[in-house]
């Protein structure tokens, strides 16, 4: 079986399958991808059905949020492709010790199937989708902090694909969606069953046990200096009181870096933040599975609130309800979740200056590889001793308490290390 990457991406973005019709077509607008398939049906008739009840399975998930979309698209994808050029099969003809082989394949991909880095499936060019040649099923893994400093100082990214394997967390989503996928083909009638449980059960790379891994968050002292920074920042110059807002309100409200985006299924507006008949300050959000949840507003965010809002209301005397709750500085509407965390980038870069200059170098270095999740954290973990767990589950939109109690509680393997140094014999 050969491992060369002789492949075409098929599947588009989710923006693609929202405005894809009830009546499928094939591959419109996708002349390499429609390419490749005719050449694969011709070794494979069953290939052209793979692909409709495929893409029939991501079109169900493209109700759901973009980011889960996403996920099983990369997944069923790289199944389909690895079935059809290199096990040479239809994916309904995979047995138990193909599909073996196939998360053996995905634990370790060969070099030739990883990308130096995150590429676009297709350009359009001449108002077709082409396919971009750069694009892979994988990525090659380069710290944030070495990417960083590639491009201040202007070399070229060099990403090791030699050995790249898949963390147990990213297996078990593979393992999670492929499973889905099996699932739907037997509804439907196409395949035979779902082999996945089954082989879940004995894969040797979704490992077992009571090892806790460290939530990843700002100390105290990493927080004031973000904080700081911020509103040092924004009283110099009134342009980075969005900043401030951004910082204070993801790591206050323990909010998920999406949940303050702007969405094709939702736009965070400010009649979201809104009052209940005894005073309690509240913001409403549609977190993950499309679940909308109302957040408690502490009163110590309150400041930060009114002043971003007299900052908008300076801008444009209109602004109000509707009004996009984080704004772009040029154009209209709300902000994506990757110019939201461009912005906390840059929050972080200006505490991590700041604290090698004050002569905290040691403690900034976590700065280089924070990222906006871990305001999140930072935010949970501080209050997580003070609150009641039920309350702590609310506001972070879990779907039981059970999982708040393992990330905040069991897993500060830093505090039970400090707490427990003291013990007697």
């Amino acid at each position: 079986m050969s491992k060369a990457f002789n492949a075409c991406p098929l599947f588009d973005a989710h923006k693609s399958f929202v405005r894809l019709p009830m009546a499928i077509k094939m591959l419109d607008g996708y002349p390499d991808s429609k390419l490749f398939l005719d050449k694969i049906c011709k070794q494979n008739p069953d290939a052209r059905e793979d692909f409709l009840y495929t893409q029939s399975f991501l079109k169900s998930y493209s109700r759901k949020s973009e980011a889960t979309f996403r996920g099983y698209r990369n997944e069923v994808e790289r199944l389909l492709l690895w079935a059809w050029t290199v096990a040479g099969k239809s994916v309904i003809q995979l047995k138990r010790p193909d599909l073996e082989g196939y998360f053996d394949f995905v634990h370790n991909p060969p070099v030739a199937w990883v990308g130096d880095s995150v590429q676009d499936r297709f350009k359009t060019i001449g108002g077709e989708c082409r396919q971009n040649k750069n694009w892979r099923p994988f990525v090659g893994k380069l710290a944030k902090e070495d990417r960083k400093q590639a491009m201040v100082e202007g070399a070229d990214i060099k990403v090791s694909k030699d050995g790249h394997s898949l963390s147990h967390e990213a297996m078990k989503i593979c393992y999670s969606a492929v499973s889905a996928y099996y699932d739907y083909l037997t509804d439907e009638g196409y395949a035979f069953g779902n082999p996945i449980p089954a082989i879940r059960k004995q894969s040797p790379y979704l490992i077992k046990g009571a090892t806790q891994k460290t939530i990843k968050r700002l100390s105290d002292l990493q927080w004031d200096f973000v904080l700081e920074c911020a509103e040092q920042a924004a009283d110099k110059d009134p342009m980075h009181e969005r900043t401030l807002f951004v910082i204070a309100t993801l790591k206050t409200l323990y909010l998920r870096v999406s949940e303050l985006s702007d969405r094709s299924n939702w736009q965070p507006v400010w009649k979201h933040y809104w009052q209940d008949s005894d005073g309690n300050n509240w913001l409403k959000v549609l977190g993950k599975g499309n679940k909308l949840r109302d957040v408690s507003v502490p009163s110590a965010l309150s400041p930060y609130i009114e002043r971003y809002q007299r900052y908008r209301l300076s801008l444009n005397s209109s602004f109000g309800i509707n009004s996009a709750m984080v704004a772009k500085n040029r154009g209209s509407g709300g902000m994506t979740s990757r110019q939201l965390r461009r912005i906390v980038q840059d929050a972080f870069d200006l505490a991590y200056e700041k604290m090698v200059a004050e002569g905290f170098g040691g403690d900034a270095k976590a700065l280089r590889e924070a990222t906006t999740h871990w305001l999140r954290h930072t935010g949970a973990s501080q209050d997580i001793a003070t609150r009641p767990l039920k309350h702590m589950s609310d506001d972070l939109g879990h779907a039981s308490m059970g999982t708040t109690d393992q990330v905040y509680i069991q897993s500060d393997m830093k505090e039970r290390a400090k707490s427990g140094k003291g013990r007697d014999v």
